[in-house]
């Protein structure tokens, strides 16, 4: 078996979670080993390739964004004062233009307003600083 984390950032929400498990399930041996907006890490048989993922993901509506092959990847949290929609407009042309980053999310509902980031090659003080030049603060939530 072999793990591979799935970067897929057009599915959010639960619904569009469970229809990319739904359509992953079609694969011969696949073991879901994780879900959440934007990512899912899967445990394949050796024998599946890249292809054949990206092609179910595919055929079920949605792209994705990259893959690596890894268990399950480690999300960064920050408390940050990104408090709103607008703060997120504001947020979004940096996040995603930053191509150390695999995906990401704030939850504005919680009282700390949660980023989460699923880092590919980038660092918790290199999110922080561009958050700050970009007018916001961050700060890691160690785990």
């Amino acid at each position: 078996m072999k793990n591979i984390h799935i970067a897929i950032p057009d599915m959010q929400s639960s619904h569009c979670q469970k229809r990319v498990e739904q359509a992953l399930a079609t694969i011969p041996g696949l073991k879901k080993v994780h879900t959440e907006a934007g990512n899912v890490s899967v445990s394949v048989p050796e024998e599946t390739s890249e292809e054949a993922l990206s092609a179910v993901i595919g055929a079920a509506g949605y792209t994705v964004a990259g893959m690596t092959p890894e268990a399950a990847p480690t999300t960064l949290h920050f408390r940050t004062n990104i408090n709103c929609g607008g703060c997120v407009a504001q947020v979004k042309p940096m996040l995603d233009a930053e191509t150390g980053i695999v995906s990401w999310q704030v939850d504005t509902l919680t009282r700390d307003k949660i980023l989460s980031v699923v880092p590919g090659n980038i660092t918790a003080a290199d999110i922080v600083s561009a958050l700050k030049e970009s007018g916001f603060k961050a700060e890691l939530i160690q785990h």
